[in-house]
């Protein structure tokens, strides 16, 4: 089924003037919020710089069907499950128990990644069905088309529509997956992966399992890709390159990644840090709380919001631990604790006046307001980035993927403090972190500084995604971008070719100086004799 509407006549006439519209493809599969809110931030994006964005939409979880995210682009082409894509998915209906008890390590990633592998599979399946939307996308001529390569399925219908101007986004801040593929430099010493619990000063056991990480993670996705790429191929033909060879061939590389918080990192001039593009700062100050929400924020002198996100809610978390925000929340009477709760049964509550649970909370109004002293989250990249802009302090609780790094990230600059899920059972670990992150002012006034210093950055993420797109439009592909250096074996990146060639020189040298040495001496030894 295709949903579609087009832009209205007016804001193209608008447009015209001010801008060469480009006809630009995004790619998004509806399978989760951060991800698919990431993609429609890009796509309204440009949709407001004027040109005509088509947003694609197949829906991988039925859930996510009427939540795309996009509110500025009116073209959106949904490929809706057909009743043989429905017939054969399995519902998983302990994945959310299951986010919360995983730990995440590299042991776990396989898990992590099958039950996605299977969907993003019955997805690409679906969507090579789908004759009317590939016939509709066949008869338009797109200038650029951007794709999230955590499913390349997309890399390759741009390949049949013919698009060579591609872009490569990641909603985290990058894909290790991905950097031998567009020959970015790996480094596991320093640098965390996406997984990682720990920061970038690692003993040898955390180098390793940093690298473990990414080993598994690459072992898991080549799975999807290799899979994804077969049903390409039985549609388009043979012809149409592996994902490896179009994952090298992209113009660009955007990613959500700050540079000014995040860790530092070696990149190659294809990658173009975008990290924030989810947070339109006017907009949260735009905002107003209604009566409601202003007569929860005035009850008390400090208040505190807890929300752990849309895909692991509250009301799934382990009893010892909720028992652990609990009791502490009980211990603070002077507190407001606004709970993002998803369950009507609160009984556990009864009797505490200073907690205010809601299904749904405005939690960039609320993060933006003086009145909120500080954030209990899970630590997704969209909250991150939100309370980074928002100058709040927050106790971060990671549950899976990205969130430890993304919390460890924070960190470093000294604006939350970090606890391991399983703490949450511990009352005192958990009292202690709330308390000092509500009343020790080095938390706020670092948090203060990392927000004046994004807000004032040189250039924003709206800006660079545009100009960078139009760039592409014009100029690119740019093959001679691609570095040489991921064709090279690991032998020839770490110079162990040289340094074997040398070592085996060396060895040979000392080889026939000892037997010379040895000749010489037997022959002393004879005339001796």
């Amino acid at each position: 089924m295709i949903r579609m509407s087009v832009v209205s006549i007016s804001l193209v006439l608008c447009t015209l003037s001010l801008v060469s519209s480009l006809n630009i493809l995004v790619h998004s599969p509806a399978y989760a919020a951060s991800h698919t809110n990431f993609m429609a931030r890009l796509a309204d994006t440009l949709t407001e710089a004027g040109h005509n964005v088509t947003f694609l939409v197949p829906i991988a979880l039925e859930e996510r069907r009427d939540k795309l995210g996009v509110k500025l682009t009116k073209d959106v082409i949904i490929v809706e499950q057909d009743e043989e894509m429905k017939s054969k998915l399995v519902p998983h209906s302990g994945s959310i128990e299951f986010l919360w008890i995983i730990e995440m390590d590299s042991s776990s990633i396989d898990a992590m990644f099958s039950w996605y592998n299977e969907i993003m599979i019955l997805t690409c399946e679906n969507f090579m069905r789908n004759k009317q939307v590939m016939s509709e996308l066949k008869s338009r001529h797109f200038d650029v088309a951007i794709a999230e390569p955590f499913t390349i399925c997309g890399l390759g219908l741009f390949e049949e529509l013919n698009i060579k101007k591609t872009i490569l986004v990641s909603s985290c801040a990058h894909y290790d997956f991905m950097l031998p593929h567009i020959g970015e430099p790996e480094d596991f010493s320093s640098v965390p992966t996406l997984s990682s619990k720990v920061g970038e000063e690692m003993s040898m056991t955390e180098k390793w399992e940093n690298y473990r990480l990414v080993a598994e993670t690459k072992a898991s996705l080549a799975k999807l890709f290799d899979a994804e790429t077969r049903i390409y191929r039985e549609s388009f033909g043979s012809d149409i390159p592996d994902w490896k060879e179009l994952m090298s061939s992209a113009s660009l590389y955007f990613t959500n990644s700050n540079p000014f918080i995040d860790y530092p990192r070696a990149s190659i001039q294809k990658t173009i840090s975008i990290g924030g593009i989810t947070v339109d700062f006017q907009q949260i100050k735009s905002e107003k709380l209604n009566k409601e929400w202003e007569e929860v924020l005035n009850k008390r002198q400090k208040s505190m919001l807890i929300s752990f996100g849309s895909n692991v809610p509250s009301d799934k978390m382990p009893a010892a631990w909720k028992a652990g925000i609990f009791e502490t929340i009980k211990s603070m009477p002077n507190v407001t604790f606004i709970w993002k709760y998803e369950s009507d049964d609160v009984s556990f509550a009864d009797g505490i006046s200073n907690i205010h649970f809601s299904k749904w909370v405005p939690q960039t109004a609320l993060l933006n307001d003086p009145r909120l002293s500080a954030f209990l989250t899970h630590g997704g990249l969209g909250s991150t980035n939100e309370l980074a802009y928002c100058a709040k302090p927050a106790v971060m609780v990671p549950i899976y993927g990205d969130q430890t790094r993304n919390a460890n990230m924070l960190a470093r600059h000294g604006s939350v403090i970090v606890l391991h899920k399983k703490e949450l059972a511990n009352v005192q670990r958990v009292k202690k972190a709330v308390h000092d992150i509500l009343y020790n002012k080095q938390y706020t006034e670092s948090a203060e500084r990392i927000a004046e210093m994004i807000k004032n950055q040189p250039k924003t993420p709206k800006e660079t995604v545009v100009r960078y797109t139009e760039f592409v439009a014009k100029y690119g592909p740019f093959p001679q971008m691609a570095p040489h250096g991921r064709k090279l074996t690991y032998f020839q990146k770490t110079f162990l070719d040289i340094y074997s060639l040398f070592a085996l020189g060396v060895v040979s040298v000392l080889t026939v100086a000892f037997l010379v040495i040895r000749y010489v001496l037997s022959c002393f030894k004879l005339k001796k004799d």
